[in-house]
Protein backbone atom coordinates (compact mmCIF):
# COMPACT_ATOMS: atom_id res chain seq x y z
CA UNK A 1 0.00 0.00 0.00
CA UNK A 2 1.00 3.63 -0.89
CA UNK A 3 1.75 6.46 1.57
CA UNK A 4 -0.89 8.65 -0.02
CA UNK A 5 -3.70 5.07 0.12
CA UNK A 6 -2.71 5.26 4.08
CA UNK A 7 -3.02 9.20 4.42
CA UNK A 8 -6.06 9.50 2.46
CA UNK A 9 -8.42 8.05 4.79
CA UNK A 10 -6.85 10.24 7.41
CA UNK A 11 -7.27 13.30 6.11
CA UNK A 12 -11.30 12.61 5.15
CA UNK A 13 -11.54 11.85 9.41
CA UNK A 14 -9.45 15.29 9.94
CA UNK A 15 -11.70 17.10 7.38
CA UNK A 16 -15.11 15.14 8.87
CA UNK A 17 -13.84 16.41 12.15
CA UNK A 18 -13.66 19.73 11.28
CA UNK A 19 -17.25 19.87 10.23
CA UNK A 20 -18.43 18.32 13.20
CA UNK A 21 -17.27 21.28 15.12
CA UNK A 22 -19.32 23.43 13.59
CA UNK A 23 -22.59 21.20 13.40
CA UNK A 24 -24.68 20.61 16.82
CA UNK A 25 -28.27 18.90 17.07
CA UNK A 26 -28.36 19.62 12.81
CA UNK A 27 -27.55 22.88 13.84
CA UNK A 28 -24.53 24.70 11.10
CA UNK A 29 -23.36 27.61 12.29
CA UNK A 30 -20.60 29.22 9.60
CA UNK A 31 -16.49 29.27 11.19
CA UNK A 32 -16.44 33.56 11.63
CA UNK A 33 -18.86 36.27 11.49
CA UNK A 34 -17.79 40.03 10.45
CA UNK A 35 -18.64 42.74 13.09
CA UNK A 36 -17.89 46.28 11.88
CA UNK A 37 -14.43 44.92 9.99
CA UNK A 38 -13.67 42.36 12.09
CA UNK A 39 -13.39 38.94 11.99
CA UNK A 40 -14.96 37.06 15.03
CA UNK A 41 -14.73 33.19 15.05
CA UNK A 42 -16.58 30.55 16.14
CA UNK A 43 -15.53 29.68 19.56
CA UNK A 44 -17.86 26.95 20.65
CA UNK A 45 -21.40 25.50 20.47
CA UNK A 46 -23.68 24.95 23.22
CA UNK A 47 -27.27 23.29 23.46
CA UNK A 48 -29.42 24.87 25.89
CA UNK A 49 -31.58 22.71 27.34
CA UNK A 50 -34.81 24.23 29.52
CA UNK A 51 -37.08 23.09 31.78
CA UNK A 52 -36.60 19.71 33.78
CA UNK A 53 -37.63 17.88 31.23
CA UNK A 54 -34.03 19.04 29.17
CA UNK A 55 -36.01 20.36 26.13
CA UNK A 56 -34.04 21.54 23.43
CA UNK A 57 -34.62 24.56 23.02
CA UNK A 58 -31.51 26.26 20.77
CA UNK A 59 -28.35 25.97 19.91
CA UNK A 60 -26.01 28.88 21.08
CA UNK A 61 -22.54 29.45 19.20
CA UNK A 62 -19.98 31.80 20.65
CA UNK A 63 -17.94 34.34 18.27
CA UNK A 64 -14.45 35.78 19.50
CA UNK A 65 -12.01 37.44 17.90
CA UNK A 66 -9.36 36.10 20.24
CA UNK A 67 -11.37 32.12 21.19
CA UNK A 68 -10.69 31.16 25.30
CA UNK A 69 -12.03 28.28 27.25
CA UNK A 70 -12.32 30.91 29.90
CA UNK A 71 -15.63 32.67 30.75
CA UNK A 72 -14.54 35.26 32.54
CA UNK A 73 -11.94 36.37 29.44
CA UNK A 74 -15.03 36.29 27.76
CA UNK A 75 -17.13 38.67 30.41
CA UNK A 76 -14.09 40.81 31.24
CA UNK A 77 -12.61 41.11 27.48
CA UNK A 78 -13.02 44.57 25.42
CA UNK A 79 -13.71 42.48 22.24
CA UNK A 80 -16.22 42.22 20.25
CA UNK A 81 -18.48 39.60 20.51
CA UNK A 82 -21.35 37.83 19.98
CA UNK A 83 -23.55 34.65 20.36
CA UNK A 84 -25.70 33.53 17.88
CA UNK A 85 -28.77 30.87 18.95
CA UNK A 86 -30.95 29.19 16.09
CA UNK A 87 -33.95 27.85 17.99
CA UNK A 88 -35.01 24.44 18.38
CA UNK A 89 -38.49 24.46 18.88
CA UNK A 90 -41.43 27.00 18.94
CA UNK A 91 -40.76 30.17 21.82
CA UNK A 92 -43.60 33.10 22.38
CA UNK A 93 -42.01 36.11 22.93
CA UNK A 94 -43.46 36.46 26.64
CA UNK A 95 -41.80 33.00 27.91
CA UNK A 96 -38.53 34.12 26.20
CA UNK A 97 -38.41 37.81 27.66
CA UNK A 98 -39.59 37.21 31.21
CA UNK A 99 -37.16 34.07 31.28
CA UNK A 100 -34.37 36.58 30.66
CA UNK A 101 -35.69 39.54 32.64
CA UNK A 102 -35.32 37.14 35.81
CA UNK A 103 -32.66 36.04 34.83
CA UNK A 104 -30.63 39.04 34.30
CA UNK A 105 -32.19 40.75 37.46
CA UNK A 106 -30.51 37.63 39.63
CA UNK A 107 -26.69 37.95 37.84
CA UNK A 108 -26.98 41.74 38.57
CA UNK A 109 -27.83 41.07 41.73
CA UNK A 110 -25.36 38.63 42.78
CA UNK A 111 -22.59 40.82 40.71
CA UNK A 112 -22.98 42.97 43.41
CA UNK A 113 -24.74 45.87 41.98
CA UNK A 114 -28.60 45.94 39.84
CA UNK A 115 -28.74 45.55 36.59
CA UNK A 116 -31.12 48.94 35.62
CA UNK A 117 -34.44 47.75 34.92
CA UNK A 118 -34.38 50.52 32.12
CA UNK A 119 -31.78 48.48 30.17
CA UNK A 120 -34.06 45.25 30.92
CA UNK A 121 -37.25 46.67 29.88
CA UNK A 122 -35.49 47.97 26.67
CA UNK A 123 -33.77 44.04 26.14
CA UNK A 124 -36.83 42.29 26.69
CA UNK A 125 -39.22 44.85 24.15
CA UNK A 126 -36.64 43.42 21.40
CA UNK A 127 -37.45 40.07 21.94
CA UNK A 128 -39.61 38.29 19.14
CA UNK A 129 -41.52 35.56 19.37
CA UNK A 130 -39.51 32.81 17.90
CA UNK A 131 -40.11 29.60 15.46
CA UNK A 132 -37.79 26.62 14.81
CA UNK A 133 -35.05 27.52 12.80
CA UNK A 134 -34.88 31.28 13.62
CA UNK A 135 -31.71 32.68 14.28
CA UNK A 136 -31.49 35.23 17.23
CA UNK A 137 -27.92 36.79 17.74
CA UNK A 138 -26.44 39.45 20.46
CA UNK A 139 -23.55 41.18 19.18
CA UNK A 140 -21.61 42.95 21.98
CA UNK A 141 -19.72 46.20 20.65
CA UNK A 142 -17.44 47.72 23.36
CA UNK A 143 -18.71 51.20 24.76
CA UNK A 144 -21.94 50.96 22.24
CA UNK A 145 -23.27 48.22 23.74
CA UNK A 146 -25.55 45.02 22.85
CA UNK A 147 -27.19 44.38 19.54
CA UNK A 148 -30.33 42.36 19.33
CA UNK A 149 -31.11 40.95 15.74
CA UNK A 150 -33.23 38.19 14.72
CA UNK A 151 -32.93 36.35 11.40
CA UNK A 152 -30.22 38.80 10.99
CA UNK A 153 -32.69 42.51 10.92
CA UNK A 154 -31.28 44.56 13.95
CA UNK A 155 -34.30 44.90 16.11
CA UNK A 156 -32.18 47.39 18.32
CA UNK A 157 -29.45 47.93 20.78
CA UNK A 158 -29.32 48.15 24.91
CA UNK A 159 -26.35 51.04 25.34
CA UNK A 160 -23.26 50.19 28.41
CA UNK A 161 -21.03 47.71 28.32
CA UNK A 162 -22.61 46.99 32.08
CA UNK A 163 -25.74 45.78 30.70
CA UNK A 164 -23.38 43.87 28.11
CA UNK A 165 -21.23 42.35 30.87
CA UNK A 166 -24.38 41.20 32.73
CA UNK A 167 -25.99 39.20 29.78
CA UNK A 168 -22.85 37.66 29.07
CA UNK A 169 -22.36 36.58 32.46
CA UNK A 170 -25.72 35.46 32.05
CA UNK A 171 -23.87 32.68 29.67
CA UNK A 172 -20.42 32.27 30.64
CA UNK A 173 -20.52 32.78 34.69
CA UNK A 174 -20.03 30.95 37.76
CA UNK A 175 -23.80 30.51 37.80
CA UNK A 176 -24.97 30.20 33.90
CA UNK A 177 -28.46 29.41 32.95
CA UNK A 178 -27.14 26.19 31.61
CA UNK A 179 -23.73 24.23 32.34
CA UNK A 180 -23.85 22.07 28.75
CA UNK A 181 -24.52 25.54 26.80
CA UNK A 182 -21.60 27.27 28.50
CA UNK A 183 -18.87 24.30 28.61
CA UNK A 184 -20.09 24.15 24.44
CA UNK A 185 -19.72 27.58 23.76
CA UNK A 186 -16.03 27.61 25.12
CA UNK A 187 -15.40 24.61 23.73
CA UNK A 188 -15.22 22.60 26.09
Amino acid sequence: MTRVALIAPLLVLVGLASAQARTLAGVDLPDSVVVDGSTLVLNGMGLRQASIFHVKAYVGGLYLEQPTTDGRTVIDSGQPKRVTMEFLRDIDRDQLASGWADELKKVGSEMGGETPEGGIAQFTSMIPDVKKGDTMSFTSRPGAGIEVAKNNQVRGTVPGDDFARTLFTLWFGPKPGDENLKRGMLGK
